[in-house]
């Protein structure tokens, strides 16, 4: 009796023959319902209806993609204020400075080495610069890995506006400004490492990056620590050090002259072509991987004792499979970084 009942059991919950009523609300929304407004009534109508769903799903993950993209790109917030873009947090952005860490830390390492050792005397300013930006037992080693977090500002600099172009003096500004800014947290923690955790801790909820650094420089100022700015001749130094070592460690980026009149000319900041045909590759390839998911119409597939086959009736949009080891997904995420290198 008990493996009757349970036959009877798998029977009901097999999504081609479960009768359950439609959802008309959801049909409605993506204009799914019959000519004559009413919803499908036939297990066959139900089964199309819920495949017409989710290929309303998927097009509609699609459109809040590049919506996402183009909302990174743009110059202008939905209130029309002005705005930085932001497409290092995009799904190319995230894989490009993963794969420009290394490089760059490499780079610099190297460049750092130099400098001191007196191979690089013109370069004497921006070491020392750098050598503010990194704990003060840090500056003794040799490890690579000790710029990470220059690597990463620098790259993040560059790459928030990689697909819509930006002047040379503007992206060397903009990355001093924001090495400084690590370079005066940094004085700020080894002063007074209490009243940083503290105002570190305070602003944690926080987003906007202008309201931290007010914060920071508030807090600074009221426990009395005086930190010596840059001028501007060191900020374009260093600046424009780190941008061209970007370009010629990386490939991400080129820079173009352009004649805005007859003797004046301006540099531009661009994408590669390869790293242009990369980006598209990508996009391509995410924009289907996050539909917009709505509840089933129907009884899901049955999953047949393996996670990854039940669910909606279209293959692809169900579960993916995951690595069961952290070595195949460490595996999977250098594969990612491959990619990019083996691109560009």
């Amino acid at each position: 009796m008990c493996t009757s009942m349970h036959k009877d059991y798998e029977q009901t919950v097999n999504t081609h023959e479960v009768n359950m009523d439609i959802d008309a609300k959801i049909l409605e929304k993506f204009n799914i319902l019959k000519k004559d407004k009413s919803v499908p009534s036939t297990q066959h109508e139900k089964i199309e209806a819920q495949k017409t769903l989710e290929i309303a799903m998927v097009k509609s993950g699609i459109k809040r993609f590049h919506k996402n993209i183009n909302k990174s790109r743009a110059k202008l917030s939905d209130k029309g204020k002005a705005r930085e873009s932001s497409e290092s947090t995009t799904i190319y952005g995230q894989v490009l400075i993963q794969t420009g860490l290394e490089p760059l830390n490499s780079a610099l390492n190297k460049y750092f080495i130099e400098a001191f050792d007196g191979h690089a005397k013109r370069y004497a300013t921006e070491a020392t610069l750098l050598a503010k930006c990194i704990p003060i037992q840090e500056v003794e080693t040799d490890n690579p890995e000790r710029w990470s977090s220059i690597s990463f500002i620098c790259l993040k600099a560059v790459l928030d506006s990689i697909t819509v172009s930006s002047t040379q003096t503007k992206a060397v500004l903009k990355i001093a400004s924001a090495i400084e800014d690590e370079a005066r947290l940094l004085y700020f923690k080894e002063s007074d490492n209490k009243t940083y955790s503290q105002t570190k801790e305070w602003l944690k909820t926080k987003n906007n990056y202008r309201h931290k650094r007010k914060v920071f420089q508030y807090a600074m100022n009221k426990h009395q620590l005086e930190y010596t700015g840059w001028s501007k001749e060191e900020r374009v130094k260093l600046g424009k050090l780190l941008l061209e070592m970007l370009a010629s460690t990386t490939g991400f980026i080129k820079l173009t002259k352009t004649y805005a009149q007859k003797n004046k000319s301006i540099v531009y900041v661009q994408a590669t072509e390869k790293t242009m045909e990369w980006i598209e590759q990508k996009k391509l390839h995410a924009e289907i991987l996050k539909p917009f998911r709505e509840p089933m119409v129907i009884a899901p597939k049955r999953w047949d004792n393996n996670p990854y086959s039940g669910g909606y009736v279209i293959k692809d949009l169900r579960p993916a499979q995951l690595g069961s080891t952290i070595g195949e997904l460490k595996s999977k995420n250098q594969q990612s970084t491959d990619e990019v290198t083996h691109a560009l």
